[in-house]
């Protein structure tokens, strides 16, 4: 498969996570926003989110020493050593809201449905865990330039923090949730190398802004035995100096040849360096957080071939491996190759291998279809009773209303599940809850 096939491969989620969540902004009027477009340069804050790191509630007392996650060899274990394995769900909106301008009161801006996620509303579907995708630059909230025009206006200074309320908006997401009784995974989403605005899916993190990133989140929430940090969404490197390997670059770093702004052009050449796993693993630890960490492998996170032979040290021996199962790409729904993931059947025993290494396997991201009517889930219904057998978690993309035919989990701020996909996940969660081993 070509470079630009492989890219091509992921652009169904992109279209869900980046146009149709500001559509449904002005839609549901989240966070107040009344749906018109906001003006493509607004003045930066004087009261940016680089300024001081927020310190989050104390972790609630009452049930926070069970919710603390550690890696015991292949598996994830609380404070007592029961053995944990995460079932949830991707909460989106935090990592493109307060970039895009759509609802400078609320970073959230109403994806859920309700102003603000309902984190006991998640908890009715069995969820012990939510995955939160964050902006590095509305996190750090330094003034960034819109290289595309995705907001409007190519090269245009940004304010990527317009409420100046961002990392108090993450800092409150994680501590209702882990009141909730919730696992949390911190999710380093969107990112863009020097002061580029980080309006979409890059390669990978950059050296200029993501480890500041986690030294910052780190530090904020080493505090809290329930979060967990995921370095990097799905890096992609295929866009590499000649000389340079996909893995080599994704454990130490590498020269990224482009960079996408998400706007017209949608990606420009630009020569920018790439933060490596092992660099944000060193900021992560630096900070004194023996959190949990996830690292992903290649391809949007597809690939673990090569994940033992690249995997970052970390010297806490808290380390995880992150894959992300969707249907073959371009295969139709129903069709047995549909209920296959990309790069199967190998991924299976990529899988497999690392567990049997001694580390855990988080799928932190999984879809399937859920067009009105869909009556079955047959990739999910292929990819959860395998995980359950093999002890791999698994959080569904995604708790939001968006208006997708693919992906999307919940119809309203009710939780009620969408077709398919939505209904599937929650019989299937319920059904683990149960104790029963014979989950289909």
């Amino acid at each position: 498969m070509t470079s630009q096939s492989r890219f091509s491969s992921s652009m169904s989620r992109f279209v869900a996570q980046v146009l149709t969540p500001l559509v449904l902004v002005s839609a549901c009027g989240g966070g107040g926003q009344s749906g018109t477009a906001p003006s493509a340069t607004p003045a930066p804050s004087s009261s940016s989110g680089s300024a001081s790191i927020p310190i989050p509630p104390a972790p609630p007392s009452s049930g926070s020493a069970a919710l603390a996650l550690k890696v015991h060899g292949n598996t994830l274990t609380d404070a007592a050593g029961n053995v944990v394995q995460l079932r949830g769900v991707n909460v989106s909106g935090l990592e493109s809201v307060a970039i895009q301008g759509w609802s400078p009161t609320n970073p959230w801006g109403g994806q859920t449905g309700d102003a603000t996620p309902n984190w006991n509303t998640i908890k009715t579907w069995q969820a012990n865990v939510v995955r939160l995708p964050l902006n590095e630059a509305s996190w750090l909230g330094y003034p960034c330039i819109d290289a595309g025009g995705a907001r409007g206006t190519v090269g245009a200074t940004l304010n990527p923090d317009p409420g100046a309320n961002y990392q108090a908006t993450v800092a409150k997401s994680v501590a209702d949730a882990t009141s909730a009784g919730l696992y949390v995974i911190i999710d380093l989403h969107w990112t863009a190398p020097a002061n580029n605005c980080p309006m979409g899916q890059n390669p990978m993190a950059d050296a200029a802004n993501s480890l500041t990133f986690w030294t910052q989140v780190a530090t904020a929430f080493k505090g809290y035995p329930n979060v967990v940090f995921e370095t990097f969404n799905e890096p992609y490197l295929y866009w590499l100096a000649s000389t340079q390997t996909s893995w080599a670059a994704l454990l130490s770093g590498g020269t990224e040849t482009q960079f996408v702004t998400a706007g017209t052009p949608y990606q420009v050449v630009l020569n920018w360096q790439s933060a490596g796993m092992q660099q944000m693993v060193d900021a992560i630890r630096a900070t004194g957080s023996t959190n949990v960490i996830l690292v992903s492998g290649v391809d949007w996170a597809k690939d673990l071939s090569q994940w033992l032979a690249n995997k970052p040290t970390d010297p806490s021996n808290q380390l995880g491996a992150v894959w992300h199962a969707y249907p073959a790409y371009g295969t139709t729904f129903g069709t047995a190759a549909y209920a296959q993931p990309d790069l199967a059947p190998g991924i299976w025993t990529q899988v497999q291998g690392v567990l049997a290494a001694g580390f855990p396997v988080v799928i932190t991201e999984f879809g399937d279809h859920n067009a009105a009517g869909t009556a079955s889930a047959p990739f999910a219904a292929n990819l959860l009773p395998w995980a359950d057998q093999n002890g791999v978690s698994y959080l569904a993309w995604a708790w939001d209303v968006w208006q997708n035919a693919d992906n999307v989990l919940i119809a309203d701020a009710a939780g009620t599940p969408t077709s398919g996909f939505g209904t599937y996940v929650k019989q299937h969660y319920l059904c683990r809850a149960s104790a029963s081993t014979a989950c289909l």
